[in-house]
């Protein structure tokens, strides 16, 4: 039976982007190149997030499936399956990469739920 991960209360699961090995031209990509142009940056979709992970975010909060950016060194290295995760502190999400009308709709919500929040007396 296979274990599933979950984070719990701040952490986040996330499954890194493979970096490139070799460029649509056929270049093999040196470490070095590759290190550098990620400037301590990594890329990765959210696959779980744990009970407190992002609420204390304000405007736009991470959702699992968005695309993210998250910081290089943070968390650690998982393997489950062949497949390689990262488990780091909601904190160490630094972007959510939106297009424009997913990113109205979700300012738009945040917006909602802080007036339902302030009508409420939360």
């Amino acid at each position: 039976m296979e274990k599933l991960m979950v984070p719990v209360e701040y952490k986040v699961l996330i499954k890194p982007d493979p970096a490139e090995q070799v460029t649509q031209g056929g270049i093999i990509i040196p470490d070095t190149l590759r290190d550098r142009n990620q400037i301590a940056q990594d890329r990765g979709v959210l696959v779980e997030v744990g009970g407190n992970a992002f609420e204390d975010f304000k405007g736009v909060q991470p959702e699992i499936g968005d695309v993210v950016l998250f910081s290089k060194y943070a968390g650690y290295t998982l393997r489950q399956n062949r497949e390689e995760y990262r488990v780091c502190n909601d904190k160490d999400v630094t972007m959510v990469l939106l297009d424009s009308e997913e990113k109205a709709e979700r300012e738009l919500q945040a917006a909602q739920e802080e007036d339902h929040r302030r009508q409420n007396g939360n």
